[in-house]
């Protein structure tokens, strides 16, 4: 947990003056629901223990924002207009965010902010999300009582990322920053997903593993998997989501489509893992670890072998599969992985019964960096606010 008080002494030798405010936002945990939330399906998403800290101080027409190990930026308030320099940029996120909030009639204002993360560099918890999210709640709580509902915090973000940003994304990296605790999404109505809060109370401690690489010059490998999907659907009844297409007799309608196995396989993915989900959902609600267990291991099945999305192909050593199955092997029946998010690098979350936590550590201690692997827990509240 990164120091308040280093914060506070950052903030004022900064800004020359007293912060009046702190907050704190998570990153997100994929608990469930692999590449389904694009086909608008179920997921399963928690918000992380690995968090981003500011503190805070209005300002009165400028928002001006330190985050360590960035350059300091600032804008004027009432210029919110979307700037293509600003592409891929932190100041896009925020002046995004501010846009959309004002837009759909919210109060907006200036603040000046010191930010520093503890969200590792690649540890696929949703950085991104995180810092969209912290900002929509700072002018909520700054400008607005605190009235602004999480499900706007999160599509605004996302608005923020595809748009200002310049960078597609789907709503469930919000959803997991916007929200506390964990929670199952129905992705149905993409506008107004059901959003159903799902308290995490199995017996068991979370874990990160990072893989090796990156994911740059990996998008064709992404919209692969999306696309089969829209292929597929498109084919079978004319609609754009599998989520709308009939699933009596599926798999044998999609065997029967004049496309590639992989293409197929990738579509079959989509309706094994919402079943996945339902399953893991189940299981969080009666508390029954076995049957958690069992979803997680068919999630990473379908994974693996229907879309493909473990390890880029000539890349094992170092990859997130290689990862899951060393650590399967030394689980054994005490703890369950999975690759976590887009996939191919990236990192593994593994799931781990209590009492065999600390000997999952010393195997991770023994095979890995010490910054590749992260001991994590779901937050209970997405969202920390306080007066200093």
């Amino acid at each position: 947990m990164i120091n308040e008080e280093i914060l506070i002494k950052n903030y004022k030798d900064i800004f020359k003056s007293n912060p009046t405010n702190m907050i704190d936002t998570g990153g997100r945990f994929e608990i469930c629901g692999n590449h389904t939330d694009h086909n608008h399906g179920y997921c399963i998403v928690a918000n992380s223990s690995l968090r981003v800290y500011a503190a805070l101080g209005k300002n009165n027409d400028k928002v001006c924002i330190q985050s360590k190990g960035y350059p300091y930026f600032e804008f004027d308030v009432n210029k919110l207009e979307k700037l293509t320099e600003d592409e891929h940029k932190p100041i896009a996120l925020v002046k995004g965010v501010l846009f959309k909030l004002k837009e759909l009639g919210y109060k907006v204002g200036g603040f000046n902010a010191y930010i520093e993360s503890e969200i590792p560099d690649g540890s696929g918890v949703s950085s991104s999300a995180a810092m969209e999210s912290l900002f929509g709640y700072i002018i909520s709580y700054l400008y607005n009582d605190g009235i602004i509902e999480p499900l706007i915090i999160a599509k605004t973000g996302q608005f923020s990322e595809n748009v200002y940003f310049n960078k597609p994304c789907g709503l469930l990296d919000q959803v997991g920053t916007s929200f506390d605790s964990s929670n199952f999404i129905d992705f149905k109505n993409i506008d107004n997903p059901e959003i159903i809060n799902l308290p995490f109370k199995l017996p068991l401690t979370l874990f990160l593993v990072k893989s090796i690489g990156d994911h740059s010059n990996l998008t064709p490998l992404y919209a692969a998997i999306p696309n089969s999907m829209y292929e597929v659907a498109n084919l079978l009844e004319g609609k754009k989501y599998l989520r709308d297409v009939s699933d009596a007799n599926i798999f044998d309608r999609i065997d029967k489509l004049n496309v590639s196995d992989e293409v197929k396989r990738k579509a079959k993915h989509f309706f094994i893992e919402n079943d996945n989900v339902l399953l893991a959902k189940k299981a969080i609600l009666n508390n029954d670890v076995g049957t958690f267990f069992d979803a997680i291991r068919k999630s990473q099945l379908s994974s693996k072998n229907d879309i493909e999305n473990t390890f880029v192909k000539g890349e094992y050593t170092g990859s997130p599969q290689e990862i899951i199955d060393k650590a399967e092997q030394f689980l054994k029946d005490n703890g369950v992985t999975r690759i976590h998010g887009g996939g191919f690098k990236g990192t593994v979350l593994a799931f781990v019964k209590n009492e065999f936590a600390n000997s999952f550590e010393d195997y991770l201690k023994a095979n890995y960096e010490k910054d590749r692997y992260f001991r994590v827990n779901i937050s209970n509240k997405a969202i920390h606010y306080k007066n200093i």
